[in-house]
């Protein structure tokens, strides 16, 4: 019986999870800009990181706000005030295309301090492809919350 049921889980995850080979194009594009966007927040490639954002601004949102902010606002932060991680990593990303230009991405992300602390975020992004490349429209970020409250 315990066979039959472990057997039922490992065919429902194997059909569930998408190899490489099914995704489409635009899903492994996204997923390769996330990867690389993730190798940039590591090696700290401010001009990078700014270039990422749709050039009419970004909405940025997260633990109960919302802003719109222009690019060179966001330019400027990445440029000049940002602090990167120690360590970064993206965990259980998902991709959802809506349409040739436009995708959400949901995932979590450990982000680790120079202290050695580490932080989880959950991730939610719009992208839009502009000119060619994929852009951050909207971004929240959420740390997550307390074990004491509620």
């Amino acid at each position: 019986m315990l066979a039959a049921v472990l057997l039922i889980v490992g065919l429902t995850i194997a059909a569930v999870a998408k190899s490489p080979a099914k995704m489409s194009a635009a899903e492994r594009s996204i997923r390769e800009f996330y990867d690389s966007y993730a190798a940039d927040l590591r090696g700290h490639k401010r001009e990078s990181i700014a270039d990422r954002y749709d050039r009419r601004g970004v909405y940025l949102a997260g633990n109960g706000r919302k802003s719109l902010e222009t690019f060179d606002k966001i330019k400027d932060r990445y440029l000049n005030d940002w602090s990167g991680p120690k360590a970064f990593i993206w965990k259980d990303l998902s991709v959802e295309v809506i349409s040739k230009d436009s995708a959400v991405v949901s995932a979590l992300f450990e982000w680790q301090v120079e202290s050695g602390t580490t932080f989880t975020y959950s991730y939610t992004g719009l992208l839009i492809k502009r000119d060619g490349k994929w852009r951050i429209r909207l971004e929240d970020e959420s740390t997550a919350p307390s074990k004491t409250s509620n």
